[in-house]
């Protein structure tokens, strides 16, 4: 991790010193305080805010960011943006759980060439083709928890194909990340990786792509997980264990099934523009567990095919026309994810998010890295559910079915507006469904009024939770100050 620091500042300091002209150096500092009527906050006061605010009744979380990016050579300065060469740098520190924690939401130096670039430390990041302000957010990474340390080369925008006249693009990334230590699995990996293609013109066009998420390696209390680069490619293939190799009979691997805790997210979608206006149709699936063989059970995590037309999945539509006085943005969201390959273990039972082997599961710092509409043990602490019941890993509630909405908009030049409505009904996971039976309801909202005043910005908002799990209501006040 100090390696990875040093790497950030030093990209940052090298940017500075090389850049010209081109200098956007942005400061700020602020808080949110936040005050509930229960112990903890509603869905969408913590919800897909990078790990930034405490869940407990009352606080005040107080930032400082800092953020530049800059041109590099006096010939990129002139150059068409995607054909410069730029150095950008980023920093964002957090202090909330009344003054006891202070720590780095965004740490990062990049460097870039057009599309491509390469970036080093935490960055905010959305995987997926999502509205990150309006959606209930991707099966991958939503912005939920906080930002974990990567090394990333990416190609950030979609790049034309050669020889195809721009009728097909392409972007994606290859990143290696640290988990660190959580629970009793100590230093445990990240790699994560995708490929997105696009087809058509300005006018029409429709894609697809996919990322793949893999937890590995790590020191477990039965032994240290195979970690060599050898194990890597293993990792990067999404292949089964080496029976064969020593170091695959020590620590918690099944070699018979794919080594590590995978996660694919097989994203599509259409966009058509038309003046102003923007109309988009996209779905995401997930793709947690592999598919059993049922003439051979211990070959039960294979990933032989990635259930496109599964069941399971989140199904959008959005508009947008940024020129509009009032109503800008409008996004509705249904999703389901109760089937899960059915209920017959190995060969169903897929259990989104969580893990035998990496029993902490998709989250993060306490914070599910994907849909926050999921419900993990810590927010079923928070409602007060029986202890006893709630069995199934890490993530207790991952079989629901709802719709999701959200609005944006302007009231005034200088206010603007943003609503969140989700209505789910939770039916726990495959080992607690008789505890989620009849299914649970809840209802979750938002309302921000965003004010804008020459260098101050300041954003009332009020979040409100209703149901079977939880009633609570909680303000929330925003002050930011933009020094520079």
């Amino acid at each position: 991790m100090k390696r990875l620091l040093f790497l950030v500042f030093l990209l940052g300091i090298l940017g500075s010193l090389q850049a010209q002209h081109l200098d956007s150096l942005r400061v700020t500092v602020g808080t949110l305080a936040t005050l509930a009527s229960q112990g903890y906050q509603p869905l969408w006061s913590v919800a897909n805010r990078y790990g930034s605010i405490s869940s407990q009744q009352a606080d005040l979380s107080t930032f400082f960011t800092l953020g530049n990016e800059h041109a590099l050579g006096a010939a990129a300065v002139t150059a068409a943006p995607r054909r410069r060469w730029v150095a950008g740098y980023g920093l964002a520190v957090y202090n909330n759980r009344h003054f006891r924690s202070t720590f780095l939401q965004e740490g990062y130096g990049k460097v870039g060439y057009g599309a491509w670039q390469l970036r080093a430390g935490r960055y905010r990041e959305t995987t997926g083709t999502l509205d990150p302000s309006l959606s209930s957010g991707s099966f991958g990474i939503s912005g939920n928890a906080l930002p974990l340390p990567k090394v990333e080369l990416a190609v950030t925008e979609y790049t034309n194909v050669p020889f195809t006249r721009s009728l097909v693009q392409f972007k994606g990334n290859f990143a290696h990340g640290w988990f660190g230590s959580q629970g009793f699995i100590k230093k445990y990996l990240l790699h994560q990786k995708s490929l997105y293609v696009k087809v058509g013109r300005d006018k029409l066009s429709v894609y697809g792509g996919l990322t793949h998420f893999a937890q590995w390696g790590g020191v477990f209390p039965s032994g240290r997980a195979p970690s060599r680069f050898k194990d890597y490619l293993r990792i990067v293939a999404a292949r089964s264990g080496n029976a064969a190799d020593p170091v695959y009979q020590q620590g918690p691997i099944d070699n018979d099934n794919a080594v590590g805790n995978h996660l694919l997210v097989p994203d599509f979608g259409l966009t058509f523009r038309k003046n102003h206006t923007t109309i988009r149709l996209y779905t995401q699936t997930i793709f947690d567990k592999g598919v059993a063989d049922t003439a051979n059970l211990n070959q039960r995590d294979q990933i032989k095919g990635l259930k496109i037309l599964g069941r399971d999945r989140l199904l959008g539509l959005s508009w947008e026309n940024p020129t509009s006085k009032f109503l800008q943005n409008v996004l509705v969201e249904g999703i389901y994810t109760k089937y899960q390959g059915g209920p017959i273990l190995y060969q169903g039972r897929d259990n989104y998010y969580n893990n035998g082997t990496y029993n902490v599961g998709w989250l993060y710092k306490d914070r599910i890295i994907g849909t926050p509409l999921f419900i993990s043990q810590q927010a079923a602490r928070q409602y007060q559910l029986n202890p006893s019941a709630l069995a199934g890993g890490t993530v207790i509630s991952n079989r629901v079915a709802g719709v999701h909405a959200g609005l944006k908009g302007r009231v005034a030049p200088t206010v603007a507006y943003r609503i969140l409505a989700t209505h789910l009904r939770h039916y726990g996971n495959y080992y607690n469904d008789a505890y989620f039976t009849p299914a649970k309801r809840q209802t979750s909202l938002l309302a921000e009024l965003p004010c804008r005043f020459s260098r101050l910005a300041i954003t009332p908002a009020v979040a409100y939770d209703f149901g079977d799990l939880s009633s609570n209501v909680a303000g929330l006040l925003r002050l930011e100050w933009v020094v520079r």
